[in-house]
């Protein structure tokens, strides 16, 4: 045959067919009729290959890496009655990892490995376990085993005299806790000598850990088993050295032990007790994302035939609509494109021109700077925009459409904005609204007038501040509730992302039960609740995992 068959190749059969007669027969062949009716028998030989790869690959629920094939989603929840599973993420790759790595997780339940597996494979969380009865002040008792210092991540623990004087010259903080007490024994106090924190270390170290921190790896380990928290620049935990106190406890790298909390555990609160496991996340950074200079962009009227920026977009130019939409949208390395300078589309000379006919849209970009259209119709699809202004007259179909955004402020004065699964950080000017699942953390007005109330409209499932004057809006299943984000600085690093502290109408306020806001469709706060009721059938009897945010898990050191 004249071409080699491999089942990781899609392979066209009907060359095959051709390729393996004698060549006598295609050297006859000068109609191309025989070519032709090889054709068709190689279409249903292809068919018939592809089914056979798919039925293949519809008995594992994960990838097999010899095919570029995927079990089909709707097989999932048969395979997973199989071996017993209860799906719980609400997406399809975290389904994928509960039923593949069901077994995996059956044999470890009750360690903190498969608390930490079932954290990052569900929850897509970054995190650091404490069992909670190590962080429970005790009494170190007679006779009592202790591992030797190399569990804990001490090379040379032969001799405490030495350490002592290293101590002494270079003031390092974690050689104290080894002179001073042993990291392995119960400890009834603080060692106030000496703070808690991380170092890096060799991912062969004993006692390494590994992170991985804005795509990258890191390891490190825990210092000062028993020291006190740790402190802020220049601050000390006890006022010496004209430095005044300053202790910053509840952080991934503070484990001073502390007497038993008999509250409730959550975010805040109750995290010492034997019965719970604290899981320390570093929270989901939202809409930001570190940018290389390769995809940010200059907005001109030259850029939709730029090569580097097709690289990175496809443009789709149809009669009066353009679509632009970023090729790693849907894909396990998505990477928004940033446009850095205001943009201005449909420009008229008045400011303000018809609805029709043109229309732009937009698909996973972030502006840095305002969108402003004069004439046509803007929409919006995961973006993140700073400002979107549209100055076209239409009140019957949307001047404006925004999904899975997050947005600073909008307006569209003489027009409709149609709104589904949108935070808008500030102000929202609208001649009508139509919004679902959005979250306004700003005031809705009708103009510029500050003083404005809202025109005609809808809002359904949304959550606005309690400042809010009705207007003409009707409101459905919409509360007034002011919602807390790790940040609200647009662009920042959690910026719109749902904090825990949010009233449940806001964390699950949703028609389908989801967060409302830009961030629904990344399932933020379903997934970290899907990882702490997976965890109740992995935790021994009467254990509770409570899962505590916590932004210095970024700052681990390289």
């Amino acid at each position: 045959m004249g071409t080699n068959y491999t089942t990781s190749i899609q392979h066209k059969h009907a060359d095959i067919l051709y390729q393996a007669l004698p060549s006598v027969y295609r050297e006859r062949d000068n109609s191309q009729d025989l070519k032709k009716y090889l054709n068709a028998a190689g279409l249903l030989l292809d068919q018939v290959h592809k089914t056979l790869l798919q039925r293949y690959a519809d008995v594992f629920p994960d990838a097999d890496p010899a095919f570029d094939i995927d079990s089909q989603t709707w097989v999932l929840p048969y395979i997973a009655q199989l071996l017993d599973v209860t799906m719980l993420s609400p997406d399809e790759a975290g389904k994928r990892e509960e039923v593949s790595n069901a077994v995996s997780w059956r044999k470890k339940k009750g360690t903190v490995r498969v608390i930490d597996d079932i954290s990052e494979a569900i929850g897509r969380l970054e995190v650091v376990v404490h069992e909670g009865w190590t962080r429970v002040a005790t009494t170190a008792r007679v006779g009592l085993p202790v591992l030797s210092l190399e569990n804990f991540g001490y090379s040379d623990p032969s001799s405490y005299e030495d350490d002592f004087l290293e101590y002494q010259n270079y003031q390092s903080k974690d050689y104290a806790s080894r002179w001073a007490l042993h990291p392995g024994l119960p400890a009834g106090t603080v060692d106030l000598r000496c703070q808690s924190g991380v170092v890096s270390v060799d991912k062969d170290e004993p006692g390494a850990r590994e992170s991985h921190i804005k795509s990258e790896k890191k390891y490190w380990r825990q210092t000062s088993m028993h020291g006190a928290q740790s402190c802020n620049l220049w601050h000390s935990v006890l006022p010496v050295n004209g430095k005044s106190t300053d202790w910053i406890p509840g952080y991934f790298d503070d484990v001073s032990v502390r007497t038993v909390d008999f509250r409730t555990p959550d975010w805040r609160k109750g995290y010492y007790h034997p019965d719970n496991v604290l899981i320390y996340e570093a929270p989901h950074p939202g809409f930001y994302v570190e940018i290389n200079s390769d995809r940010k962009f200059t907005w001109n009227d030259t850029l939709i035939t730029d090569e580097e920026f097709l690289a990175l977009v496809k443009v789709t130019v149809k009669d009066d609509k353009t679509i632009f939409r970023n090729k790693s949208l849907d894909t396990d390395d998505y990477r928004p494109v940033h446009i850095t300078q205001r943009v201005e589309l449909g420009q008229v000379e008045s400011g303000v021109g018809p609805a029709d006919p043109l229309l732009w849209r937009f698909e996973g970009f972030h502006f840095k700077n305002t969108i402003e259209v004069d004439s046509g119709r803007l929409e919006l699809d995961r973006c993140a925009v700073l400002a979107a202004e549209v100055h076209s007259e239409d009140t019957d179909v949307p001047v404006l459409t925004i999904s899975n955004s997050l947005c600073k402020r909008i307006q569209a004065a003489s027009g409709l904005i149609r709104l589904k699964y949108c935070t808008i950080l500030t102000t929202t000017i609208a001649e009508k609204l139509q919004a679902s699942e959005c979250i306004f953390n700003g005031l809705i007005r009708k103009d510029h007038n500050a003083a404005s109330e809202p025109g005609q409209g809808c809002l359904r499932f949304s959550s606005v501040l309690a400042e809010q004057k009705k207007g003409l809006i009707k409101f459905h299943h919409t509360k007034k509730q002011t919602p807390v984000f790790f940040s609200d600085n647009y662009l920042e690093h959690g910026c719109g992302v749902l904090h825990p502290a949010n009233e449940k109408h806001i964390r699950n306020g949703a028609e389908d039960g989801g967060e409302l806001g830009g961030c629904h469709h990344l399932y933020i706060v379903a997934r970290r609740d899907a990882v702490i009721i997976k965890l109740q059938d992995y935790l021994p009897v009467g254990m509770r995992a409570v899962i505590i945010p916590d932004m210095s898990i970024y700052d681990i050191p390289d």
